[in-house]
C-alpha cells in the first residue's frame, strides 16, 4: 500500500489555471505566496513551475528550490542558513543572463519567513516563489517586510473539471481508461467527487482501499498536523467534537456560543472563547471557510453569526461517514469552493426576511446564487426563486440544482449544477 501511495504522489497533473497565475507575475520585483490547505496541490505546482522555466530556456542551477517538509532542509529554518545556502548556490551556478529562481515549500517553516525572504529579494537578483499552508503568514508585524511586495495566489483542491482530467476523462468521454465497470456518465463522476473528495491523491486513485488510506492521511495531516500540533491543543478529543459538530452543520448558521451550549448539554467542559479558537484554528489552515452575512438592501456586512463550509466534501465524509439526507448543504458546499476558485468574495445574502445562499463578488461584478438538489416539488421553487426576485438589481440571478429541465422565469437563470462545475460562466 506505501508504494502505491508513494507513486500517486509522485504524479504531477498540469493546473493550468494558477500555472498561469505564477507565469503573469514571473521576473516581477513581487514575492508570490501560493496558500492553501495541505495537500491541494502547491508543491506539485513549483515542481511544475520550475519545468516550465527550463522549458523556456532557464537553465537547472538558476532554479534554487528548498522543501521544508523534507528533513534535509530543516537547518535552513534559521534565516542566516538559509541566506548562506542561497548565496553558495548563486556563487556556484554558471554565468548567464536572467533573474535566480528561489522556489521555497512552507515558508511558515521559517523563523521570521517574511523578513527572511524579503532579504533575499533585496540582497540577490531573484524572483522568489513560496507555498503556505496556513493563512497566518499574513498575520502580524513580521509581515511589514512584505507590505506591497507580495501577490497571494490562492489555490485550492480539484474542481470538478479538473477531478475530470485528473482521472483521465474529458467532458464528452464514455469510459474511464483501462475500465468497463467504472461509472462514467458526468453526474456519475459528480457522485465520486462528492463522496470521495477533490484532494489531487484521491482524484488520481481509483482503488477504494488506497482511497481510503489516502484519506486517513489527509485528515492525519490536514487536520491533525496543521490544527491540532501547530495549534498546540492539549484536549484533542474536545478539539474533534468541536470540528464533527461544524462538519455536520455546514451550510447553516453556527455560533461559537450555540456550539459551546450544545457540548455543555452533552457534559462536555467547554467555552464559547475556545471553541471561536478552534475554529479560527481550522480556517487558518484552510479545513473551514467562513461565510459571512451580507445586507442586501443595506449594502453592508452584518455582524451576526456565518456559515462555515469544508474545503473538501470527502475530508468531511471521512470524519462523519456520509450522510444523504443532507445533500442539499453538500451541494451548497462545492458551489460555495467553485465560486471561490473563480475569484468571487462570497457571502450570504439577507433580503427583508428571506436569505440568498451566495451573493458572489468580483471587483465591480456580482452574481446572486441559489443552490437545492431538485426544483421538481412547486414549493421548492417557489421558496428558491422568491428571494432573488425580490432583489431589484440588474445583477444576474441563478437557481442551481441537479435537474435537467430548465426551470428559468421572471428573468432567474436555472442552471444544472455539473454544467456549472464544469465551468459554465455564471452572467
Amino acid at each position: 500500500m506505501k508504494e502505491i501511495l508513494n507513486q500517486i504522489e509522485v504524479l504531477m497533473v498540469p493546473r493550468p489555471r494558477y500555472l498561469k497565475k505564477l507565469l503573469d507575475f514571473k521576473d516581477t520585483d513581487f514575492v508570490k505566496v501560493i496558500t492553501g490547505v495541505r495537500r491541494c496541490g502547491k508543491s506539485t505546482l513549483l515542481k511544475l513551475f520550475a519545468e516550465d522555466l527550463v522549458m523556456q530556456g532557464a537553465s537547472r542551477d538558476r532554479i534554487i528550490a528548498v522543501n521544508f517538509e523534507s528533513l534535509l532542509a530543516e537547518d535552513l529554518r534559521k534565516p542566516a542558513e538559509l541566506h548562506r545556502f542561497v548565496q553558495e548556490r548563486i556563487e556556484r551556478a554558471e554565468e548567464g543572463e536572467g533573474p535566480y529562481y528561489i522556489l521555497i515549500d512552507e515558508a511558515q517553516e521559517i523563523e521570521r519567513w517574511a523578513q527572511t525572504v524579503n532579504s533575499l529579494r533585496a540582497t540577490f537578483p531573484v524572483d522568489i516563489y513560496v507555498t503556505g499552508s496556513n493563512s497566518r503568514l499574513f498575520a502580524g508585524e513580521d509581515l511589514t517586510y512584505l507590505a506591497g511586495r507580495y501577490v497571494e495566489v490562492r489555490m485550492y483542491p480539484l474542481s470538478l473539471q479538473e477531478f475530470f482530467t485528473f482521472r483521465g476523462l474529458f467532458p464528452g468521454s464514455n469510459a474511464y481508461p483501462g475500465s468497463d465497470t467504472y461509472p462514467t456518465s458526468p453526474e456519475a463522476v459528480f457522485d465520486d467527487y462528492l463522496s470521495q473528495g477533490s484532494f489531487p491523491a484521491v482524484a488520481l486513485a481509483t482503488n477504494p482501499q488506497v482511497i481510503q488510506a489516502l484519506t486517513a492521511s489527509l485528515i492525519d495531516s490536514v487536520v491533525m498536523r496543521d490544527v491540532v500540533q501547530r495549534g498546540r491543543i492539549d484536549n484533542e478529543a474536545l478539539f474533534m467534537r468541536v470540528a464533527q459538530f461544524v462538519f455536520d452543520t455546514i451550510g447553516s448558521e453556527v455560533s461559537a456560543h450555540r456550539i459551546a451550549n450544545t457540548l455543555k448539554s452533552a457534559g462536555h467542559s467547554i467555552t464559547a472563547n475556545t471553541v471561536d479558537r478552534y475554529l479560527k484554528l481550522m480556517c487558518d489552515a484552510f479545513v473551514l471557510y467562513r461565510c459571512q452575512r451580507y445586507d442586501i438592501r443595506g449594502k453592508e456586512r452584518l455582524r451576526t453569526n456565518g456559515k462555515y463550509y469544508m474545503v473538501d466534501t470527502g475530508l468531511r465524509n471521512a470524519f462523519l461517514g456520509e450522510r444523504p439526507c443532507d445533500v442539499g448543504h453538500v451541494l451548497e458546499n462545492v458551489v460555495f469552493m467553485e465560486l471561490l476558485r473563480r475569484g468571487f468574495e462570497v457571502s450570504v445574502g439577507k433580503i427583508d426576511d428571506a436569505e440568498i445562499d451566495f451573493v458572489a463578488v468580483d471587483h465591480t461584478d456580482r452574481v446572486y446564487v441559489q443552490v437545492c438538489r431538485t426544483l421538481a416539488d412547486e414549493k421548492v421553487e417557489r421558496r428558491e426563486f422568491s428571494p432573488l426576485l425580490a432583489v431589484a438589481d440588474a445583477y444576474p440571478k441563478y437557481v442551481l440544482s441537479m435537474d435537467r429541465i430548465d426551470y428559468s422565469h421572471e428573468g432567474v437563470r436555472h442552471m444544472n449544477i455539473v454544467d456549472f462545475l464544469m465551468g459554465a460562466s455564471l452572467g
